[in-house]
């Protein structure tokens, strides 16, 4: 299963503006340099997030953009759905009537596989919060401003012999 670009982006941004906080301002420019896209592409996903209300974005001197809850209250199925990830069926059986898509009840097969696996996904995602995230990235910057110092490593092992 492959996740969109556009998917992936959202989940690094919202991370990265959980790691600043609730309070403190990530800029349209700053975001765009961390992602390595263009500020129009990052412009475009956090209007996106902000419609989905997962973002809040204040313009002009000083503004940026910021989590529009507590961190531990997004979760990953959120910033998915936002984005529309993952996609809806294309290849739904149309009804002969309203040629509208078939409800759930009516899809057979491969279909039902896809729409049951997507369902599957996102009540995955939702078990998974940004602030599960956050803290694992924080743990993971640690470690690797500390693992090249080695006065840190002897600090370590002195504490785990006490």
């Amino acid at each position: 299963m492959q996740i969109s670009n556009m998917a992936y982006m959202g989940v690094e941004s919202m991370v990265r503006l959980a790691v600043f906080g609730e309070n403190t301002p990530c800029t349209m420019q700053g975001l765009a340099v961390w992602l390595n896209h263009s500020e129009s592409y990052t412009e475009i996903l956090m209007a996106r997030l902000h419609a989905a209300g997962l973002v809040k974005i204040n313009y002009g001197p000083g503004g940026g953009c910021y989590i529009a809850r507590p961190a531990h209250r997004i979760t990953v199925a959120e910033i998915f759905q936002a984005l529309n990830e993952p996609s809806s069926l294309l290849k739904r059986p149309l009804n002969e009537i309203t040629f509208e898509p078939e409800e759930y009840g009516d899809l057979h097969g491969t279909d039902l596989l896809w729409e049951s696996l997507k369902r599957n996904i996102l009540l995955f995602l939702n078990g998974i919060s940004l602030a599960d995230i956050v803290q694992e990235r924080i743990y993971s910057f640690a470690n690797d401003e500390t693992e090249s110092h080695p006065d840190f490593q002897t600090s370590m092992h002195s504490m785990a012999k006490h």
